[in-house]
Order: structure tokens, then C-alpha cells, then sequence
């Protein structure tokens, strides 16, 4: 060691260059602890004097590295408070925030931010939008004003949380338990900052799980798993259920209601697109897909009658207050049960359709006036009949015009004698070997044709405690019901169908409506076409 100091000396003493470089050296090793010790001080100066008065920030430690560029924050408090009520809007807790490869050239001559990568670890986020500030014709001034553009490579969060409440820390209205989100070139900048979405982005992919969304007094909807990116989403494990059960249900209205108990094991929705065209929100998606989805639906109609008007849904999509194109949506290998229970003496009457499947085209309420939204389905209805629907209609036709045709073939009417029990205070026998219905018609009312070819078709008309036959009514609505005679070569008998809609009724009530016009006509008519 001592020889490798002499040698040091002497060379240092003899080569000019060498002195030059080690002193060089030395200076450079100075400045970077000096520039070390002062990146703390810059940075936590920056962080109090920049951020406005209405964001506040803690933070236990920092670390900053000059030679890789980065800066990092451990256990972070970050508030957003209203700027004119100053009440607290916006809380966000994180272990630590971490940014690395801060691009100085950028930073000092293009006025612009450039990170290569920028990591949050378990934010946990509470949201309180009714402390917002109220609404004003100002310009938006953004979340902060920002005098440089910010680009990040590489924006990850992981297991973060998020609980967004409606009144109080009792009223959650939208919770997500773990979420992890990677954004792919997302950027930002002064003017960006002030828009409805202030980032832009190349891509992204969101994975959360335990969903939860209060959707009002009575439903609420759960999810286990979601992934989202722009080429695709995936969510598992989704249900819309009533808060309460059936019976707990009725104790809580005032106007009849469904209790709602749908799962759907998983969905899929593919080339999702959203943003604002001017002030508007528009989703473009492509083909969509629900799996073996499972209704069950009951309502007590022994509550009084909700009489507010029902819309049509070309209706409801065409005053959409977005922008929806979805191209196409399938449903495949559902069911749906749907009870009523009408007088407290019987059991509950009920519809079933099973193997439902199901093709949506052109959900949207863009395409130009000419433009057709179409439903087409088949089930198997109360468990032994084939069923088929086709259903279209133009959204931009303000009178809500439609198109309806549909089939059934080998149904058993006995099947169907609970829920006439209940509803109609009757029951059926004989069989529908083939029916065939078509209705055109608006919000106001329809018309349309049907025929059909049954066999020995009769039914009883019940007691009013629907303890037995009335053997008297049975009788005479039996002289003016045909049991399959006077048909065509076929074996076809014809009616026709008139109906006019109850606007506080539901699109399927006017359906059924129909149906049972033109089964009427065809069994008490002359049959003729």
C-alpha cells in the first residue's frame, strides 16, 4: 500500500494530465454529494410551493437520486379539497410513490417532464363527490395548473382501493377491494390538465376484483374479477340483485317493484373506445358476449300499481345522454323465471324460458335514420316449447315504430296452468302444435296477424277463491272457443290483432298483450285468413 501512494504521488507530480483528471474527478464526486444533498431540499421545496392551496401533501421520507434520476415518497397523505367550501373531497393514502429516470435534457431545455417509469403502491382512494364545489360557466381550471408537459413511460399502480361515497362514510357507492393498473406512454400538460379526461394515453390494462356498486334504495350490483384493456374486457363473477329478500322487499314499497336476482358467470366486450366527441361521452366496443346468464325476477302484485310512463327502449336508447355503438351482443345459454304473485291464496304464477340465446345487432344510438337496431331469439318456453322472437326498430324514430314476429311449436298449454291459476283464475289443456304471430305497431298502438294449428284446445274458468271449477262460465266460454276445427288444408287457423299500449306498462306487458289479442281471435273467430 505504501509503495501504490508514492506511486501515485509521483505520478501526479510528474503527469500534469493525470493531476488534471484526478482533480477533475474529485470535483465531480463534490459536486454530486453536493447536488445529492440539495435534490431533497429542491424537490420537497418544489412539492410545498408549487401544489395549490386546495392540495395537500405529507409524507414521512424522501429519497432522491441525482445520477439515476429518480425520486421517491414513503408513506404519502395526499388531500384534494373543494376550492370554494374547502371541504375534502378527495383522500389518498400510499405506501410509497416511486419515480426513476427522470430525463434532465428534457427537463431543462423542452419546458417538458419526461419519466420513464412512475409506480404508486397501495393507494387506497376515498372519493367524496357531493363535497364538490357547485357547478359554474367558468372555464374548468383542472385538478392543478400545470406549466409543464408530463410524459410517463411506463404509469403503474399497485393493489390500490378505491371507495367512492354518496352521503357519508356509511354510504359507499362504488368499491373496488384491489385493483392493479399499468398505463402504457400516458401524458399530460397545461392545456390537457383542463379537459373532462385530462390524460392521454397509448394503453392500458386495469385488473380488479371485489366490485361493488350501489345502484339506489333496492339493487345493487357485485362483480369478483375484472380486466380491461383496449383490446378487451373480461368480468367474472357478475350479479344485480335486490338488497332485500322477496318478502323483506314489499315491507319497503309503496308501488309495485321486481325483485331482481340475475348472475352472469362471465362476459366479454372487445375493442372498447371512449372519450368525449365535443361535450358528449362515447363508447365504441366491438362484439360482445354473456354466458349462461340466470334471471329470476318476482313481483307482489297485491302492491299498488307503478303508474309511471315506460319508455320504448328505441326510446331510452335514443335519449341515451352518451354516445353507444355496440356492434353486436350475444347471449348464450341462458334463463330467466319470472313470478307473480297475484292474490295471497295461491302460489306465486310462473313463466320460465330456458337455452335462451340470443344476437343484439346494433346497439347504437348513432347510425343515421334508416339504420336498424335487431333482437333475435329462441328459447325453450316453460320447458317444452321452442320459441322464437325478432324484434327491430329504428332509434331515430320519434314514434317508436317497430317490427315483431315470432314462433311457437309443440307447447303443452297444461304446462303453462300455475301461472293462468294465479293470473287468469283458469287453466288450459289441449296443445299448440305451430303458432306464428307478426305485429307492427309504435308507442301508441300495434297491429298485426297471427295463425295457428292446435289440438283440442279447452280450458275451465275457476272459482273467485280458485277452490274449483265454475262449471257454468267454463261452459259457456267453451261454446265460443273452436277446438281446432274449420282450418285450412294446413291445419292452420288465422286472427288478427289489435291492441293499444299502456305506456305505464313495460315494452313485453304491450308484446304479450298482443299475443293474447290474436290468440283470442284466432280461437273464437271464423278462422278464416
Amino acid at each position: 500500500m505504501p509503495k501504490i501512494r508514492i506511486l501515485m504521488s509521483l505520478n501526479l507530480k510528474k503527469n500534469p494530465v493525470v493531476r488534471v483528471l484526478f482533480v477533475l474527478m474529485l470535483l465531480f464526486i463534490v459536486l454530486v454529494i453536493l447536488a445529492q444533498i440539495s435534490a431533497k431540499r429542491a424537490v420537497a421545496d418544489f412539492l410545498e410551493r408549487k401544489l395549490p392551496p386546495h392540495v395537500q401533501l405529507k409524507y414521512e421520507d424522501m429519497d432522491a437520486n441525482v445520477l439515476s434520476g429518480s425520486i421517491g415518497l414513503r408513506d404519502i397523505s395526499l388531500d384534494f379539497y373543494a376550492r370554494n367550501s374547502k371541504l375534502l373531497n378527495t383522500s389518498v393514502k400510499m405506501d410509497a410513490f416511486t419515480l426513476e429516470g427522470l430525463g434532465y435534457f428534457d427537463f431543462l431545455f423542452h419546458n417538458k417532464i419526461d419519466v420513464r417509469q412512475l409506480l404508486l403502491r397501495n393507494p387506497q382512494v376515498r372519493y367524496y363527490p357531493y363535497r364538490e364545489s357547485p357547478k359554474t360557466n367558468v372555464e374548468p381550471e383542472g385538478v392543478v395548473k400545470l406549466l409543464r408537459g408530463i410524459a410517463v413511460a411506463k404509469l403503474s399502480i399497485e393493489n390500490g382501493r378505491l371507495n367512492l361515497y354518496r352521503q357519508g362514510e356509511d354510504s359507499v357507492v362504488l368499491s373496488v377491494k384491489n385493483f392493479d393498473l399499468f398505463v402504457e406512454d400516458a401524458r399530460t400538460g397545461p392545456e390537457l390538465i383542463t379537459k373532462k379526461i385530462p390524460v392521454a394515453y397509448e394503453n392500458y390494462e386495469l385488473n380488479a376484483d371485489s366490485l361493488y356498486v350501489n345502484l339506489g334504495d333496492f339493487e345493487k350490483l357485485d362483480a369478483t374479477t375484472i380486466l380491461w384493456n383496449r383490446n378487451h374486457a373480461k368480468i367474472t363473477g357478475l350479479q344485480l340483485q335486490s338488497k332485500y329478500d322477496r318478502n323483506e322487499l314489499s315491507e319497503h314499497l309503496t308501488t309495485e317493484r321486481d325483485h331482481i336476482d340475475l348472475t352472469i358467470p362471465e362476459m366479454h366486450l372487445d375493442s372498447i373506445r371512449f372519450g368525449f366527441e365535443r361535450d358528449t361521452f362515447f363508447i365504441k366496443t366491438g362484439t360482445g358476449t354473456i354466458r349462461k346468464p340466470n334471471l329470476e325476477m318476482y313481483r307482489v302484485k297485491l302492491i299498488a300499481d307503478d303508474n309511471t310512463e315506460k319508455k320504448m327502449y328505441s326510446r331510452s336508447i335514443r335519449e341515451l345522454p352518451i354516445h353507444l355503438n355496440v356492434p353486436k351482443f350475444e347471449i348464450l345459454e341462458g334463463k330467466i323465471k319470472y313470478s307473480e304473485r297475484v292474490v295471497a291464496v295461491t302460489d306465486p304464477g310462473t313463466l320460465s324460458f330456458e337455452k335462451l340465446n340470443a344476437t343484439l345487432s346494433n346497439i347504437s344510438n348513432t347510425y343515421p335514420s334508416g339504420g336498424k337496431t335487431t333482437i333475435n331469439a329462441e328459447a325453450k318456453f316453460m320447458g317444452n316449447a321452442d320459441m322464437t322472437l325478432d324484434w327491430s326498430f329504428d332509434v331515430n324514430r320519434t314514434n317508436d315504430a317497430f317490427l315483431a314476429s315470432g314462433t311457437v311449436s309443440s307447447f303443452n298449454t297444461a304446462s303453462i296452468n300455475p301461472f293462468l291459476v294465479s293470473n287468469l283464475r283458469a287453466k288450459a289443456s289441449g296443445t299448440i302444435d305451430q303458432l306464428y304471430f307478426t305485429v307492427s305497431g309504435n308507442s301508441v298502438s300495434s297491429a298485426g296477424d297471427m295463425r295457428m294449428k292446435y289440438d283440442d284446445f279447452r280450458f275451465q274458468v275457476l272459482k273467485k277463491d280458485r277452490s274449483g271449477i265454475n262449471k257454468f262460465l267454463t261452459t259457456v266460454g267453451n261454446l265460443f272457443v273452436n277446438s281446432g276445427s274449420n282450418t285450412d288444408a294446413e291445419g292452420f287457423r288465422y286472427g288478427g290483432i289489435h291492441a293499444e299500449r299502456d305506456a305505464t306498462k313495460s315494452f313485453f306487458n304491450y308484446i304479450w298483450m298482443n299475443i293474447r289479442d290474436g290468440t283470442i281471435s284466432v280461437l273464437t273467430g271464423d278462422g278464416e285468413k
